[in-house]
Parts: C-alpha cells; sequence; structure tokens
C-alpha cells in the first residue's frame, strides 16, 4: 500500500476507481451525506423523536460503524490494527446478512430474495479477502474453502449485479422522492464499498504473486529435495575424490619408504662385500 502512495505521489496516472483513498475518501462523504440526509427527511416529515431514533438505529447503525472504520483507516492506529478493524467490519456484515436473511420469513418477496443474497454474498466476499494476511486464514485452513475458488473479479461483479437489480426493485416499491434519493445513494455506497474490498483483494494477490508466482509448495519441497539430493550427491563426490588422493599420496609414501628401506640395504650389503674383500686381501 505504501508502494502505491508513493507511485501516485510520483505523478503516476492512476484512475480514481482504482485509487484506494480516492475510494475511501467517496465511501467516507456517501456515509456523511446519507445520515445527513435520512435525518432531515425524517424531520421533514414530522416524526417523532422516538421514531428518529429508531431510525438511526435500524437503518443508520451500519453506516455510523462503517463510517468509524474508514474514519480509522485514515489514521496511524487504524493503519497499525488493521487486521482487528477488519474482524469488527466481518461480524458486522455478518449480522447484516443474518437478519436480510431472516427478514424473508416476515417478508417473503423478490425484493428481500435479492437483498438476502446481495449481504450474504458480500459477506463471504468481506471473509475470504480482509482475512486472506491473518492468522483466521491459516488457522482454519481457508484456502481450502469453496468460496476461495471464486476469483476476486467474479465477487465484485456478482455484487454489482445485485446491487442494481436491488437498486431497480427498490425504485419500484418506493413511493416517494426521498426514498429514491436514500436508494440510490445506498446502491452507489454498496458499489464504492465492493469497489473497496475489491482493491484490497488485487493488493493481496499481487503480493502472494511476488511471493510465490506459480509454485505451491510441494513443488517448493520438492525441488528443495532435489538441491539436497544435488548437493549430497557433490559432497560424496568430492569425498571420495579426496579420499582416492589421500590413498595415492599414502601408497607414494610408502612406496618411497620400501624404495628408501631397500636402497639402505643394498647400501649396507655393498659396504658389506666391501669390507669382507678388504680383509681377505
Amino acid at each position: 500500500m505504501e508502494k502505491e502512495k508513493k507511485e501516485i505521489n510520483d505523478g503516476v496516472n492512476i484512475p480514481w476507481y482504482d485509487n484506494p483513498s480516492v475510494i475511501t475518501n467517496l465511501i467516507i462523504g456517501l456515509i456523511a451525506v446519507i445520515i445527513i440526509l435520512s435525518q432531515s427527511f425524517a424531520i421533514n416529515n414530522n416524526l417523532s423523536t422516538h421514531e428518529i431514533l429508531s431510525s438511526i438505529i435500524n437503518h443508520n447503525s451500519v453506516y455510523l460503524i462503517a463510517l468509524v472504520y474508514f474514519v480509522a483507516l485514515k489514521t496511524n492506529i487504524g493503519k497499525r490494527y488493521f487486521d482487528f478493524l477488519n474482524i469488527f467490519l466481518v461480524l458486522l456484515y455478518f449480522i447484516t446478512g443474518i437478519t436480510a436473511f431472516l427478514t424473508i420469513f416476515q417478508s417473503f418477496s423478490l425484493e428481500t430474495i435479492v437483498s438476502c443474497a446481495l449481504h450474504l454474498t458480500l459477506f463471504v466476499y468481506l471473509f475470504h479477502t480482509l482475512f486472506r494476511r491473518t492468522r483466521v486464514w491459516k488457522e482454519f485452513h481457508l484456502d481450502k474453502s469453496p468460496f476461495n475458488e471464486i476469483k476476486n473479479d467474479a465477487y465484485f461483479y456478482a455484487i454489482v449485479v445485485l446491487t442494481v437489480v436491488f437498486l431497480a426493485l427498490d425504485l419500484i416499491v418506493t413511493t416517494t422522492p426521498d426514498g429514491a434519493i436514500l436508494s440510490i445513494l445506498d446502491a452507489c455506497y454498496m458499489l464504492a464499498f465492493a469497489r473497496y474490498v475489491f482493491l484490497y483483494g488485487c493488493f493481496v494477490d499481487n503480493k502472494e504473486r511476488k511471493i510465490n508466482v506459480t509454485t505451491t509448495m510441494d513443488e517448493v519441497k520438492e525441488a528443495v529435495d532435489h538441491v539436497a539430493d544435488a548437493i549430497e550427491d557433490v559432497v560424496d563426490n568430492v569425498t571420495d575424490t579426496i579420499s582416492d588422493a589421500i590413498d595415492n599420496v599414502s601408497s607414494a609414501v610408502e612406496k618411497a619408504e620400501d624404495k628408501k628401506k631397500s636402497t639402505k640395504k643394498t647400501i649396507k650389503k655393498t659396504t658389506k662385500k666391501s669390507a669382507k674383500k678388504g680383509e681377505d686381501k
């Protein structure tokens, strides 16, 4: 992520929809507008204080928590504890997905079915993207999850399609301009949020490619075994060569000593024979 920021600062042209900082700022702005407009619409419709508070808790609670999450990402503390913030975000959308699923039993319609599919898909997408570089991913062996076979862009496009379909159904049902505006803003937030997760997924994919492009751990182990065997063969060959050289040197030394001894014996014999001849004379 630091490298991406450096490239942006160096003047590399990056489209706004591929810029994590721009997407984060856009999400923060959308959340602020949605909360302000929803409360202003509630006041204009002469709702009571209890109804306004109920609206904040039911409709805006997810946005308020998401707002805290994205604002925290702008701080050094939020960047340091990024993985912990992701846990709260995943739990938030897990609860949202369960709520959307239970809503089907309360009000069965095409709109509730699409909403359930959208929120459950978003939860799975978050879970399999934000946890990929954490201990949770390794401890629970999430790399073997069937949902992990779905590509990053496939998740993103699925959420885009479901969001557009849900917006169309919501606009058909909505009878007031206020509701239509909030529905459009909700859809824009969902698209921007999905784009944020998509960019983080691309970031993780690039990191994994740099670490290991095409090989698996079994292939790495096999390659290491081959290298170890090759090194062992080289060591054995060198050891044998050294042993042969030592044996050759030892045999040469022994031969030299034997030759030296035989030479001394020959000299002694010759000396003795010469001495005997002198005595005989």
